[in-house]
């Protein structure tokens, strides 16, 4: 046999081996396969992340809008705080605040402003001398800025010679009603729209009083609810971003 014939014979027999090989393993061609560029679907971004793309990714992608978050600092809300779930308006008494708050009642404390500076609780929320002391005694001077704890609207400005002395009450959009007694000087007026940290008076030793002090009382529909729960004085703080009720309150 030449050698060119020899040269045939060789090739021939290869191209059996490749043939037999592929047919053996046929992932082998779906692999190459795999590997090939694909044609891009005309007028569509690329999604593959370099750095000449990533803008086309970017706007390929949209980002989801921010969820809407609520406001209680609207005109409109401060004119009617809590409409939601009080009734009326009556610019007297501090029990007169008719309405339904549900169990799990969500009351939001961000946007608070402290009343005093002052950290010296001198008698808590609970029952003293036989009654329920329906609020915490801040140690305050004669002549001390009080102020707003909350955005709101004035409810009532009055004197009480036997209990609150010079008092105010204000109602918040968040839903509580904030009183301040014994204060020296009223420095608002009724439906007077007050700001967190505004001043509304001065503190004092008036009505059923003996020493100077800040009487701070937190209310829902006219009934009282500990301040120590959302409000932290030694620290100047709020307890948390919301207050969650345990049970309902009616008036």
């Amino acid at each position: 046999m030449n050698l060119s014939k020899m040269k045939v014979l060789t090739i021939a027999l290869m191209s059996l081996i490749s043939v037999s090989m592929t047919a053996q393993n046929p992932q082998a061609q779906v692999s190459r396969r795999a590997n090939e560029s694909r044609p891009a679907t005309p007028g569509a971004p690329r999604l593959s992340v370099t750095s000449n793309n990533y803008e086309n990714v970017r706007a390929a992608v949209p980002t989801p809008a921010p969820a809407p978050t609520a406001s209680y600092n609207s005109s409109s809300d401060l004119n009617n705080p809590a409409s939601n779930i009080y009734t009326d308006w009556v610019n007297k008494g501090v029990r007169s605040a008719p309405g339904y708050a549900p169990a799990n009642y969500k009351i939001d404390l961000r946007g608070f402003h402290m009343p005093t500076p002052s950290r010296k609780i001198t008698s808590p929320f609970g029952q003293r001398w036989g009654r329920l002391h329906a609020g915490l005694d801040i140690k305050v001077y004669i002549g001390d800025t009080i102020c707003a704890a909350f955005d709101g609207k004035v409810r009532v400005v009055d004197y009480d010679a036997r209990g609150y002395g010079n008092y105010v009450v204000i109602r918040h959009p968040n839903g509580l009603e904030t009183l301040y007694g014994h204060m020296s000087k009223h420095l608002v007026r009724n439906n007077q729209i007050v700001k967190a940290g505004q001043p509304i008076g001065l503190g004092g030793n008036t009505g059923r009083s003996t020493g100077s002090h800040l009487h701070f009382e937190t209310r829902l529909c006219g009934t009282p609810i500990d301040p120590a729960l959302m409000f932290d004085f030694p620290h100047q703080d709020v307890t948390g971003d919301f207050f969650v009720t345990k049970t309902a309150y009616s008036k």
